[in-house]
């Protein structure tokens, strides 16, 4: 695969789909449904001590083993089980489309919650914008130029670099904590500067 086509797997990878997904048919729910079911049965029914007591003494087991309690109890813990690998499952998937571009709204559609409840189920599924790059702002004044610059790594905080039109330059720390304030310390310092 050459250079370009990887790219453009990467780019179709990382593009989010709208929709994301269509409505399953009901034979399709029940038959997840069924095969979670199964699986749970198939479980419940090798840790049941009922049904190995019958499998130890070389028989099989009969089928009314289920109606016991302690059968029950066994699917049930079983039950558990899927109900952990599915919410460890659902919170992968949750980080992955985030991290791909999905917001809580997607999210918590997806899950049958609001985004408030996805944001409280999975509260570091999306990354928050002190995490993300925002582009940079351009700023012209007083004959100068500016870029306002987001600084991820500093606590969501912005700074500026900017060359004035008497030729000063200024490189600003990132103590800002909008692009907008970041964006009235270049203008000031443009306005200070102006060609004599």
């Amino acid at each position: 695969m050459d250079i370009d086509s990887q790219t453009d797997t990467w780019a179709d990878i990382n593009t989010l789909r709208t929709p994301a997904y269509t409505e399953p048919s009901e034979d399709d729910v029940l038959a997840l449904q069924e095969a979670i079911a199964e699986a749970a049965d198939a479980m419940a029914w090798r840790i049941s001590e009922r049904a190995r007591a019958h499998r130890a003494a070389g028989e099989e087991a009969p089928e009314r083993v289920v109606l016991a309690g302690d059968y029950q109890l066994a699917l049930l813990y079983s039950l558990r089980q899927a109900a952990a690998a599915v919410e460890r499952r659902a919170a992968a998937a949750a980080r992955t489309a985030g991290h791909q571009g999905a917001g809580y709204p997607q999210l918590g559609a997806a899950w049958g919650i609001t985004r408030q409840s996805a944001r409280a189920k999975w509260p570091h599924a999306v990354p928050s914008r002190a995490h993300l790059p925002q582009p940079p702002v351009p700023v012209q004044h007083a004959g100068g130029t500016a870029a306002v610059l987001h600084q991820p790594d500093t606590d969501d905080l912005w700074m500026f670099t900017a060359l004035a039109a008497d030729g000063s330059k200024r490189v600003s720390p990132a103590e800002y904590t909008s692009s907008a304030a970041a964006a009235h310390a270049a203008r000031t310092f443009l306005a200070d500067h102006t060609a004599l």
